[in-house]
């Protein structure tokens, strides 16, 4: 039996306690939350099974803890579940910043007890433990991001749980994941809430507009219903990233705005095309038919950072790890068995991981 405490039950902690126990009738879910209502929820609805007092109580009795706070919180959090965390305990949290939380925390994680940053890459408008769900994270991206320091049994433990729920597990540097999102997921939420205020404005100048709103607006806006609270925390946490990424629009909707000015019919058109093309060429969720499943054999030492080395060098491709095996494992090496969706993606993994020095041996699953 494993146990997984849920320090924060809301949305996505109540939907990672769902989807295990749905999962699976092997794991025991033990839930913290500061409003114990939110706790008795997820009891009566079934995806929690006890209730703790405390941060500390929980991550004691736990193989796996989920810190499922407000960005802001998560570090603190996370420490105190580190100090009382039973040795070979993973701590990982769902905050979608990483930098200042994996150097926050990593420093005070005790020798014995891991921590891997995580951010899954679902949501809903929606809010609180009554909008969990267990299928949030089919076919999501969960992003984690595997440090120097990262123990490589630890990691294959956390991908394993993560890919059982469905979730495509992709691994990437904390630097380069808090400027990845700001483009694809803060600023998008910050365009949509100015957005919206325009619309709601322009009701005291035109009637309202907001009745004439139609599925393209509110597919744009809709993002816009989100927690305050957590996007204030995330806009002060990733603020270096999400400035870089507002400035980027503001030059091209000043380029934008000229050429409307002069009607230049020839490059609006070029625009539109350009982003046309790249929304169809956006990569669609990668089938996991056991046919199209290869196998990459990865002879390895085993030192400090490999599993960062290798899960890092994947991920900065886009490719999602399927699997993930540590075989004929000694005290001094082992064979990594990683499972790449595609042929294309797994020869394209093989190639770059030999460009790192690494011997890859490429099969097709159940070969």
């Amino acid at each position: 039996m494993t146990t997984i405490a849920i320090v924060g039950v809301g949305l996505l902690g109540g939907s990672l306690a769902a989807a295990f126990k749905q999962q699976s009738g092997d794991y025991k879910v033990v839930g913290y939350n500061h409003n114990p209502g939110a706790v008795e929820e997820g009891i009566k609805r079934g995806f929690i099974d006890t209730a703790a007092p405390s941060i500390e109580e929980a991550a004691a009795a736990a193989d796996i803890i989920f810190i499922c706070v407000p960005v802001g919180h998560i570090p603190e959090y996370a420490v105190r579940a580190a100090k009382s965390a039973k040795p070979g305990a993973i701590i990982t949290d769902v905050g979608s910043t990483k930098r200042t939380i994996v150097e926050e925390v990593e420093p005070h994680v005790p020798g014995g007890v891991h921590f891997i940053g995580g951010h899954p890459m679902a949501g809903s408008e929606k809010t609180g433990v009554a909008a969990a769900n267990p299928a949030l994270f089919k076919n999501a991206h969960y992003l984690l991001t595997p440090t120097q320091k990262t123990d490589m049994a630890a990691y294959k433990k956390l991908h394993s749980m993560l890919t059982s729920i469905g979730a495509n597990v992709v691994a990437i540097e904390p630097e380069k994941h808090d400027r990845a999102v700001a483009v694809v997921s803060h600023l998008p939420h910050m365009l949509a809430a100015v957005l919206m205020n325009l619309a709601s404005s322009e009701t005291n100048e035109t009637e309202n507009i907001l009745m004439l709103a139609a599925g393209g607006f509110k597919d744009t806006t809709r993002i816009a219903a989100g927690s305050p609270r957590m996007w204030i925390d995330i806009c002060l946490d990733n603020r270096e990233a999400i400035l870089y990424a507002i400035d980027k629009m503001n030059g091209m909707l000043s380029s934008l705005r000229e050429e409307i000015d002069a009607a230049d019919r020839a490059l609006i058109g070029d625009m539109l095309e350009r982003a046309q093309m790249a929304r169809l060429n956006l990569p669609s969720a990668l089938g996991k038919e056991i046919g199209k499943l290869y196998e990459l054999y990865v002879p390895v030492t085993d030192k400090p950072g490999v599993i960062s080395d290798i899960t890092l060098t994947v991920g900065q491709l886009g490719i999602n790890i399927e699997d993930i095996e540590i075989l004929h494992a000694t005290e001094s090496s082992g064979t990594l068995r990683l499972m790449i969706p595609e042929k294309e993606n797994a020869d394209k993994a093989a190639k770059a991981l030999v460009e790192r020095g690494y011997e890859v041996d490429m099969r097709t699953a159940g070969s």
